[in-house]
């Protein structure tokens, strides 16, 4: 029998959902001793991480759901789509879906204050993943970092040189200057023996602002709505999952109904591709225009935005 991991046994207990576990949900942590402990944990990274060796990887309509099994034979679900970044811990290549190969060891990496359902086995949909490289070592390392670029838990110290790439999430080349007040992904091969180990860099991402909280009125999706709509008969189609989950909101793929639910706390929709009618709690709205699937993603007309912030 598979190991409940003890996230998954508090859900299990108190059936509730929840966001913003990051003490309890830490890898290999089980209790915090104190609150010191505990706030030096939620002021480090954003980030949780979930590791593993991918045991099956089965295609969604919005991408590919991945289940992993770490050491302790516990199992978590990684939901994967277009919007996560993937990388090769030791060549730093990004890589795409297609890459994934089952018994490769990966390291997940998702918004720790984004609200989450916490069932068995733990669901998650990753920002970053990184493919383990079997052949040569590699080691990568989320964290804030001070103006000297220590890590928050003071485990790593950046000697940045002139020659080593820089750049932002979107994969544009920056300078040491634009590293400042954001969290990093950095890829490092080797370390001193001092204390703290330093390291010089082999590659280092700016990582945009994970969510830190539920955003009011529709606070920052305006720049997401520019940045990735299309319009159709008159109408702006803009992302259904980018928009819901930069509002706290969780995006469940429905494979079997060519749909998704999109839940939270109390406000639950369930959504059909190709179909105007939509599900709204216990009540039907409609759409101004179908969803549907582009690309990888699905897009629902811009008059559901207005209702989630409503929520």
């Amino acid at each position: 029998m598979k190991k409940i991991s003890t996230i998954a046994l508090a859900a299990l207990l108190a059936g509730s959902t929840l966001g913003g576990y990051s003490a309890l949900a830490q890898e290999g942590i089980t209790s915090i001793s104190n609150d010191k402990e505990q706030e030096q944990l939620q002021n480090t990274t954003n980030y949780m991480k979930a590791t593993g060796v991918i045991q099956e990887i089965e295609k969604e309509t919005d991408g590919i759901r991945v289940t992993i099994e770490n050491e302790d034979k516990m199992i978590t679900i990684l939901r994967i789509n277009d919007d996560s970044l993937l990388f090769n811990s030791t060549t730093t290549n990004q890589l795409k879906l297609a890459d994934l190969k089952k018994g490769a060891s990966v390291e997940a990496y998702y918004d720790k204050n984004k609200p989450m359902i916490l069932i068995y086995p733990t669901t998650v949909t990753p920002e970053i993943v990184i493919v383990k490289d079997e052949k040569d070592f590699g080691t990568v390392k989320i964290s804030q970092f001070d103006k000297d670029f220590l890590s928050l838990d003071g485990e790593l110290k950046l000697n940045i040189g002139e020659e080593t790439p820089l750049f932002n999430q979107q994969g544009k080349a920056i300078e040491m200057k634009d590293l400042q007040g954001k969290e990093l992904l950095v890829f490092y091969s080797i370390t001193t023996m001092s204390l703290p180990p330093q390291t010089p860099p082999t590659k280092v991402i700016a990582l945009d602002n994970a969510t830190e909280e539920v955003a009011p009125e529709g606070t920052g999706v305006e720049q997401i709505i520019a940045n990735d709509h299309y319009m159709k008969n008159g109408v702006k189609m803009i992302p259904l999952r980018k928009v819901a989950e930069h509002l706290g909101y969780n995006v469940l793929s429905q494979p079997k109904v060519n749909g998704a639910l999109v839940s939270l706390q109390n406000s639950s929709f369930t959504i059909t591709r190709g179909e105007k009618m939509y599900g709204y709690n216990k009540s039907l709205r409609q759409f101004e225009v179908a969803p549907e699937l582009k690309g990888m993603k699905t897009y629902v007309s811009e008059d559901f935005f207005e209702l989630l912030i409503q929520n």
